[in-house]
């Protein structure tokens, strides 16, 4: 048997509401089916048949354990098998997601156990039922509003249903609900629940409060029959109007409100019914129904509910003329009981009850009814006023005057002359005021809260009002005549001090129950008479009697006064009118007087704060003033703490407030004055950013509130729980203001610091999470709970949205508080893993808000907040879900299919999607469908073949197949939100480098041909695509490098294809920052922002993993546009982002691609100059990345660009000019905070950041080397801005200052070179050594890394280094001038130069300390050229650094040898080596000026022996380790260090020879002719001979063999040959000082001879072996001429030469002996000696500046990499000693300069082969 089945209600609904669907969408889901359903309504489920179930077990044979439920379900719901079995599946679809047709496929992932889905089920189907009621309400409701999206589609399904049926159909439906009887009690049993019955309860009273709305809906455009109105009417009376259940046994007290608005919607509807503007034939109507109305209304029990049909009946009778006949005799009595029954206040109950208090249709039509029904009862019977002082009236009607609607219609009425209704009432208030203060008041506070015309119309009738009444005194108003009534008034009188009455004016004396009352026809204002009652309440002297009337007109006229101000501040007034100035003022007052009372009007304060409240838009700090000192309002007392301390309650005092909450408010469960200072609260953050107000109301307020209020709201006892409701809505409303704006003042940072720290770490977090976990199925009861689902829903959702929202700020704002890392309370609480105390169970909560049917931005925001707990939180959201990997993707991608879903809900989910790659593991894997779980069904082989088949794109991948094909098909499909979304995804994918995830799409050979489609497309604007695509190509690129795909490499190329103009439109298009000016979203990176990055991003990775090589044109292309923009912005200055990311872009591109850069290298100089220009203009305002990269750029800019630079002078000085402009805003920026302690900014990685004036100081030191003397005129510029000055006050700031560390070497090495310069004359007149000298001392250092602030040794050697380079420049430049500076120097710091000096024990560990130990001998080697200055001033510190040096050249000789014989594992770093050699040299050279010249001792007779002492001990022993201070050097270390050098010389010669015969080939000499050469191999050792010859003292060990170890590891040859050279010259010079003093014995210079002929053979052999013999193999060898006349033949020496040619032509002749070499030199010695003397002296003269010690070898014109210009000995050559000496005559003497090592080797030679075989 066919039978149709249930529709699925809910779903319906949430397509409908969400007005998601189009036209045609909606007229496809609502088809004949859902239509004749609604029609039908309830009636739809059709009742049981038994025979229906076998049927659907034959059909679905395999589902036991559902039809099992099915049947259960039938004993307790009359409605047939199909349609149950319809409803399971609807629910099972509701628990996640799905569709009826699939919802079998989701049984195994769903719980199916009877305890679980029979109450579920129950539940959902009474449910559906409202559901269907409440979108057939919805359906009438909106068909006739023309703004709603449906509106005409719902007017033709009405239309084919047609009123009257769908009346009778709903009074059919009512009648069957009333008739229901409850379930057996047996269903608690099956159900496991014992409220299953009460639930059923208040189902069947939720579905007839429904029926009942809908009722009133269609009797508003519809005229109801007798026939039905007669039903009706029997069916109330049945249940006598709702308070009469038949199922009252089972309610409890909490179901009254329920009943009570059946009550009220039903009288509200037999009210529309009784209007005789719907009833076309009145009498007949009334005939045909009086019998049954007034048989009911004579057997109603005389009580207030009763009265108003009592009413309505009499006036419905009175409009009909046979009727109305009646009135005396039948139907007066009616009104009469009504109004003993008080019908206006029990009307007035109804209306404010919550069914009728609302915004909804329903409460409109009713309100509106009444209104009409007033309207008659004041035309009929109000001419006397007797209605108008009915009680309740006026209350009555101004509750119905807060209707917009309604307040114009009594406007219009007050237009008229008669039958103006209500009118009446207004009239009597006016003509008994101020007698009957309250009266007006109540009419004027309803009328304005009806908009700004009422306000408007209000205000001038208030302004002028006709009459003044007061009960008559004869003695104060004297009358002149009286005539009837009327009378003159005979003198002058005030009934209040600002109203005065004139003699002769008119009055009227009327005699009324109250009293002889006179009535002055003097106009006058409300508002004076409202302040005149202000100024009685403040009267003190308590001399009027009635204080308590008093203070109640003041109430009253205090709703008049709050009303009309709020109203005129919302329409933007600037100004209140002048009369209402007076009573604003006297409202402080009032508030004041009666805050302290013992027994305070806590109403009338309520209304003088709204009235404040209202008042603080326009006057914030004019309140704050009047409130702040009056104890009313909570303060802190100490405004100096933290935010957590004030977050803890600390030193808050909650004065007034907090304590009538405490004592008056909770007592009574009422909680206006709270909602009032709540209220204010609002208003003041949302009116001024003060910080007084801030610190002094709003911060002691949310304190308040936090520590008092939010944790206890739900918990405290309610009178009425629409108040509780709205006391949470103005918590969440206030935090959600403070959380949401992001102001950046400090007090307005502490107060949300405040609120963050509170709503994170205190029990504020629990109750915050209660509200946010409501759940659907809680959120959608408390919905249905409600009389109007419209604007029910709108509150809870709303409020559930602003605690998602607040938990999504605190979440983000958290970094502000704390740790960003350290978990928080709310956090532990969201994720709490333990499920039995998990009881909030806040993500599985948040997750069904997905499924809502209320709100679709709810949904949207839920998936806001889970993607940012994926984001934000280390912890499974997975597993925190308590879902199977299916039901994940059946609740989240299931929709993207849906096409009925809202885009902005599958934008969220997609955007979540994104969010869990990378983050959320487990998500992941559900969501890609990666290890997902086999259904544990048993299916057929062929349903999980089909299965597995379509798994191929299961889960996200199928989407993002779909986007590919999109995309390639038409690119403006780009601008859809949802293919943006997946494009994001396709990037969260490669940014987390788990591409593996779309494998097989990836597989497709046309995948990356489709993924870049776009970019060979047409651009569309505005759209994150194209970075994001951008970032994936780039991404790729970098993972895959050498092994890029194939298609991949294809569509690089074609982007890169200089023919093709892809590359220049996109450069064009990333470079015109399209939609710049368009509004940019908060917290949103714009689009062309966005753009720009990638491509910045994309740039960098292309420079370096590009698969094709770039010319020359592709770089200028990316090159040119980047610094056009860059200079553009920094002109205009617009946005500092772009600066930023434009200059970062540059300098990846110059790093790369150097020199390329500069296509035309003028004009680039030109643009550095202007970047220069522009970044001093606006360097203040530019952020820290942009200056670090301008200032790279500019620092290589200006290496590179040197040539053109320099060309140009003009921009040589602009340059320069714009260089010392920023580093004096730097310095003076340094200069202002360097006072300030801070903690030391470190790097993750644990090293200092770079600070940007670091970065210009390297800049203006990179300038300072390219100025030479031509650009001397510079100078006065850098006086005339004091540069140098503003550097040596830094330095002077920021020597001691460990933080300032990389500064100080900054702007040490700037002064360094500006020193070298052409300008460093200024530095004599700057006072150096004031600024520097004591600041150079060392400060104290740590020992155990404790204090980040104290220094390392380590590093203050290296600041110490850099600065004596800086004096050593300056002794160099300035040595005559800077001499006594440098002396004073020395003086003060000679324990720190000793220190240094000696630091070289350390060895190759000792860092940095080698770099001082070197910078300092090299200060000393300046310093000696003035030794007897020196040692006039401080012979003291000569001694002691003489000392040290000798200590140091002792210690270099220990490390040098304990070198050659490394310990296992150590790894002495060739570069330590090298600078242990430089040391040496320079301690050498320090020791030759503590002595006489050398040539001195061999020439000059006369030279003064006794005023030398010897620097070396006369020992010849190897030295040894030693721990003394200052060890003795000796002979024998200073042989040793020659016999060591000379080994690693002779390595280095040879290996030249090596070389030297494999590029000469066979064209060099034989082996054999080597051989006779006495070159031998590299194996054998050089001091073979003269090591055998010569003894050596018994038991010493010989330095040689100490020596005769492998060579050091080869440095530079010409630093080794200096320190030959110096070695040499000490061991000469303190030879011959031994041998030629008369004191020493005889036995102490024959051993000094001994042991020189005996350790030197080495030396010897080395100059015969590989300088003597192989002259003729080195050009270099060659003598320098400097003269033209040739040299004259000396026979002595040609004879020589030859004898010595002639020895080499004989190959087996060996070397001839030692002593005739000596001999043969010995013949022209003293010539020799004459011509080196002589040209040292002239090396000495001031022809042409003394060259530095360093040996450095001059840098080409070619600029390489830049190195640091301190003093260097890394290089050596004797080229620097060239000097073009010029003289006047041309001697002999002047033939020849010793200018190369070798030439001074074979004189040493010969020198000691003479000392050791002549007395001297």
């Amino acid at each position: 048997m066919a039978t149709s089945g249930a529709c699925y209600w809910k779903c319906l609904w949430r397509w409908i509401t969400s007005q998601s669907l189009t036209e045609q969408e909606l007229t496809k889901v609502l088809d004949k089916t859902v239509v004749e359903s609604l029609r039908q309504g309830l009636n739809s489920y059709r009742p049981l048949k038994p025979e229906l179930y076998s049927q659907l077990q034959s059909k679905y044979p395999d589902q036991t354990r559902l039809l099992s439920v099915v049947q259960i379900l039938q004993n307790y719901i009359d409605v047939d098998s199909f349609q149950v079995w319809d409803i399971l599946k609807h629910h099972i679809c509701d628990i996640y997601y799905g569709t009826p047709d699939n919802a079998l496929k989701n049984i195994a992932f769903v719980d199916t156990r009877p305890s679980f889905l029979l109450p579920n089920t129950w539940n959902f189907y009474y449910s559906e039922r409202l559901f269907l009621l409440k979108l057939l309400q919805y359906i009438i409701q909106f068909k006739s509003d023309n703004t709603h999206k449906y509106s005409e589609c719902f007017r033709k399904i009405i239309s084919e249903i047609q009123m009257k049926n769908l009346r009778t159909s709903l009074i059919a439906q009512f009648e069957k609900v009333l008739s229901l009887a409850p379930p057996s009690r047996r269903i608690q049993t099956d159900f496991g629940s014992d409220a299953v019955r009460q639930e059923w309860a208040e189902s069947n009273m939720r579905e007839q409060l429904a029926i009942l709305q809908i009722l009133i809906l269609i009797s508003d455009e519809e005229p109801c029959p007798e026939t039905d109105f007669n039903s009706l009417f029997k069916l109330f009376r049945k249940h006598n109007f709702g308070k009469n259940q038949s199922y009252g046994e089972m309610l409890e007290e909490r179901h009254k409100g329920m009943c009570h608005r059946i009550m009220y919607t039903e009288l509200g509807l037999i009210l529309t019914f009784l209007d005789k503007n719907k009833i076309n034939d009145l009498s007949s109507w009334i005939n045909n129904t009086k019998e049954i109305v007034e048989f009911e209304l004579t057997r109603l029990e005389p009580k207030s509910d009763c009265s108003v049909l009592l009413l309505a009946w009499m006036m419905l009778t009175l409009q009909s003329v046979t009727h109305a006949r009646l009135f005396e005799t039948q139907y007066q009595h009616y009104g009469a009981t009504a109004l003993r029954l008080r019908v206006f206040e029990f009307t007035n109950q109804m209306i404010t009850s919550t069914v009728f208090s609302d915004k909804s249709q329903c409460s409109k039509i009713v309100r509106q009814r009444i209104f009409g029904l007033l309207n008659d009862v004041c035309d009929k019977f109000d001419g006397d006023s007797t209605i108008s002082h009915q009680p309740g009236i006026m209350q009555l009607c101004s509750e119905l005057l807060q209707d917009e609607a309604i307040a114009s219609q009594f406007w219009v009425l007050q237009q008229k002359e008669e039958n103006y209704g209500v009118v009446s009432l207004w009239n009597t208030a006016l003509e008994f005021f101020p007698y009957n203060f309250n009266a007006l008041s109540v009419l004027a506070a309803g009328l304005a809260q009806a908009g700004a015309s009422s306000v408007r119309n209000l205000l001038g009738e208030l302004k002028n009002l006709p009459v003044y009444t007061e009960i008559y005194n004869p003695n104060a108003v004297p009358l002149m005549t009286l005539r009837g009534d009327d009378a003159i008034i005979g003198r002058e009188y005030s009934p209040i001090p600002a109203y005065k009455i004139e003699a002769g004016s008119k009055a009227s004396v009327m005699e009324r129950k109250e009293g002889t009352m006179i009535h002055f026809r003097t106009p006058y204002s409300y508002w004076t008479v409202l302040n005149s009652e202000i100024e009685k309440t403040l009267d003190r002297r308590q001399v009027y009697q009635h204080l308590h009337a008093t203070v109640e007109r003041v109430y009253a006229g205090s709703k008049v006064l709050k009303a009309v101000l709020m109203s005129l501040v919302e329409n933007n007034k600037s100004e209140i009118p002048k009369t209402l100035v007076a009573p604003s003022e006297g409202v402080f007052d009032v508030l004041i007087r009666f805050m302290r009372a013992e027994s305070p009007p806590l109403l009338l304060l309520v209304e003088c704060l709204n009235v404040c409240t209202a008042l603080i838009p326009l006057f914030a700090k004019e309140i704050h003033l009047r409130l702040i000192n009056t104890g009313l309002l909570p303060r802190l007392i100490n405004r100096h703490l933290t935010h957590v301390e004030y977050a803890n309650g600390a030193s808050l005092d909650s004065a007034t407030v907090g304590s009538y909450l405490v004592t008056i408010e909770q007592t009574q469960g009422t909680y206006s004055f709270l909602a009032a200072y709540i209220d204010m609260l609002c208003a003041f953050y949302q009116a001024s950013d003060d910080e007084r107000i801030t610190l002094e109301i709003l911060l002691p307020g949310l304190i308040l509130l936090l520590r008092e209020v939010f944790p206890n709201v739900s918990s405290w006892r309610y009178n009425n729980i629409t108040e509780r409701k709205n006391l949470i809505q103005r918590c969440t409303k206030f935090l959600t203001l403070i959380l949401e704006e992001n102001k950046k003042k400090e007090h307005t940072v502490l107060l949300r610091k405040t609120c963050v720290y509170s709503l994170l770490h205190t029990e504020n977090a629990l109750e915050l999470l209660k509200i946010t976990a409501i759940g659907k199925d809680g959120l959608e009861k408390l919905i249905q709970d409600e009389s109007d689902w419209f604007s029910g829903s709108n509150y809870y959702c709303t409020n559930v949205q602003h605690c998602i929202a607040i938990v999504m700020f605190i979440l983000k704002q958290k970094g502000q508080t704390g740790d960003p890392e350290e978990m928080t309370p709310l956090e532990m609480l969201v994720f709490a893993q333990n499920k039995q105390k998990d009881t909030l169970r806040v993500v599985p909560r948040v997750t069904s808000y997905i499924n809502n049917a209320f709100s679709k931005s709810l949904s949207v925001l839920s998936c806001r907040l889970l993607k940012k707990f994926a984001d934000g939180f280390q912890m499974s959201l997975f597993s925190s879900l308590d879902m199977t990997a299916y039901q994940v993707r059946m609740m989240f991608l299931e929709r993207l299919r849906d096409e009925n879903e809202t885009v902005a809900l599958k934008n969220a989910i997609l955007d979540f999607v994104t969010t869990c790659i990378g983050k959320q593991p487990g998500l992941t894997e559900a969501f890609f469908m990666m290890n997902h779980e086999k259904a544990k069904t048993d299916e057929k082989t062929a349903e999980k073949k089909e299965k597995s088949e379509d798994d191929t794109f299961e889960g996200i991948l199928g989407y993002m197949a779909d986007y590919l094909g999109f995309v390639k098909t038409d690119a403006k499909l780009l601008h859809s939100s949802i293919l943006g979304s997946i494009m994001a995804l396709f990037h969260a994918l490669w940014k987390n480098n788990m591409q593996i995830l779309v494998k097989k799409l990836r597989e497709h050979p046309k995948f990356w041909e489709y993924m870049t489609s776009p970019l060979f497309s047409e651009i569309q604007p505005g759209l994150r695509t194209y970075g994001q695509i951008f970032n994936v190509l780039g991404i790729e690129m970098f993972v895959s490098r050498g092994k890029l795909d194939a298609s991949l490499q294809t569509m690089l190329e074609q982007l890169f294809d200089v023919n093709k103009k892809h590359l220049d439109t996109w450069i064009q298009y990333v470079f015109s920052f399209e939609g710049r000016n368009n509004e940019e979203v908060i917290d949103q990176v714009p689009t062309w922002l966005a753009l720009l990055t990638s491509w910045k991003d994309f740039t960098t990775i292309s420079c370096k993993c590009l698969p094709i090589s770039l010319n020359i044109a592709h770089k200028s292309k990316m090159v040119a546009p980047c610094m056009s923009a860059l200079l553009t912005e920094l002109d205009e200055l617009k946005d500092g982002r772009l600066v930023v990311i434009l200059a970062e872009l540059y300098v990846i591109m110059l790093a790369n691609w150097k020199e390329d850069c500069f296509d035309n290298r003028k004009a680039s100089a030109k643009q550095i100059d202007n970047l220069l220009t522009y970044t001093a203009i606006v360097y203040e305002d530019l952020h820290l990345r942009a200056i670090h990269a301008i200032l790279s750029i500019c620092t290589v800019a200006i290496s590179s660009l040197d040539y053109e630079i320099k060309a140009n002078a003009e921009l040589s000085q602009s340059i320069i000019r714009s260089v010392t402009n920023i580093n004096s805003l730097e310095l003076e920026k340094l200069l202002d905070s360097v006072k300030e302690v801070k903690k030391i900014d470190k790097k993750p990685n644990g090293k200092s950041e770079i600070t940007s004036i670091v970065l210009s100081l390297a800049m203006l030191e990179q300038c300072l080397e390219l100025y030479d003397v031509m650009f001397a005129g510079l100078a006065q510029w850098f006086q005339s801005t004091k540069f140098v000055n503003k550097l040596l006050c830094c330095l002077q700031m920021c020597l001691q200052n460990r933080a300032h560390m990389e500064t100080s070497l900054a702007a040490l090495r700037c002064l360094t070179a500006y020193a070298r310069g052409p300008f460093s004359r200024d530095l004599l007149m700057c006072d150096v050594d004031q600024f520097l000298w004591l600041q150079l001392l060392p400060p104290k250092f740590e020992t155990n890394n404790s204090n980040e602030l104290r220094w390392k040794q380590q590093e203050w050697w290296k600041v110490y280094s850099h600065a004596l380079d800086f004096i050593t420049m300056m002794m160099i430049k300035h040595g005559d001038f800077f001499a006594d500076t440098a002396f004073t120097f020395m003086g003060v710091h000679v324990e720190q130069i000793s220190e240094a000096v000696l630091s070289v024990r350390g060895g190759a560990s000792a860092g940095t300390a080698l770099d001082a130990c070197g910078a300092a001998l090299a200060l000393c080697v300046q310093l000696l050229q003035y030794e007897p200055r020196w040692r006039a001033g401080n012979m003291q510190c000569v001694h002691i650094v003489m000392r040290s040096v000798s200590a140091s050249a002792y210690q270099c000789v220990t490390q040098l040898l304990r070198s050659r014989r490394p310990e296992p594992g150590a790894t002495d770093e060739p570069a330590a080596l090298h600078r242990l050699l430089e040391i040496l040299h320079m301690a050498l050279l320090c020791l030759l000026k503590f002595g006489p010249d050398l040539l001195s001792l061999l020439a000059d007779p006369a030279l003064d022996l006794e005023r030398w002492q010897p620097l070396i001990e006369l020992h010849f022993g190897a030295p040894k380790l030693s721990y003394e201070p200052f060890p003795q050097l000796t002979f024998g270390t200073i042989l040793s260090a020659i016999c060591l050098l000379i080994k690693s010389l002779n390595h280095t010669y040879h290996t030249e020879e090596m070389s030297a015969g494999v590029v000469s080939g066979s064209g060099g000499r034989s082996p054999r002719r080597r051989r006779a050469c006495s070159c031998g191999s590299p194996g054998t050792p050089v001091s073979g001979t003269g090591r055998e010859s010569v003894g050596t003292p018994g038991g010493r060990e010989s330095v040689g063999s100490v020596s005769s170890a492998a060579s050091l590891p080869a440095p530079n040859p010409r630093l080794i040959a200096a320190a030959v050279h110096a070695a040499t010259t000490l061991l000469a010079q303190q030879a011959l000082l031994v041998i030629r003093d008369a004191s020493v014995p005889a036995r102490h210079k024959q051993l000094a001879r001994r042991e020189l002929a005996s350790e030197l053979p080495v030396y010897h052999e080395f100059v015969r072996r590989r300088i003597v013999c192989t002259a003729h193999a080195r050009p270099y060898l060659a003598r320098h001429k400097h003269a033209p006349a040739p040299l004259r033949a000396n026979p002595a020496e040609l004879q020589a030469l030859q004898m010595v040619r002639q020895d080499e032509l004989a190959e087996p002749t060996p070397p001839p002996p030692p002593k005739r070499a000596a001999h043969g030199a010995h013949e022209s010695m003293r010539e020799l000696l004459l011509r080196k003397h002589y040209l040292d002296r002239c090396a000495q003269t001031p022809t042409k500046p003394p060259s530095p010690v360093s040996h450095s070898t001059p840098a080409s014109d070619k600029k390489g990499p830049r190195v640091s210009k301190r003093v260097s000995w890394a290089e050596t050559t004797r080229e620097d000693d060239d000097y073009a000496i010029e003289e006047s005559d041309y001697s002999i003497l002047t033939e020849v300069q010793i200018n190369n090592d070798e030439d001074y080797f074979h004189f040493m030679s010969i020198l000691f082969l003479y000392v050791c075989q002549t007395e001297l």
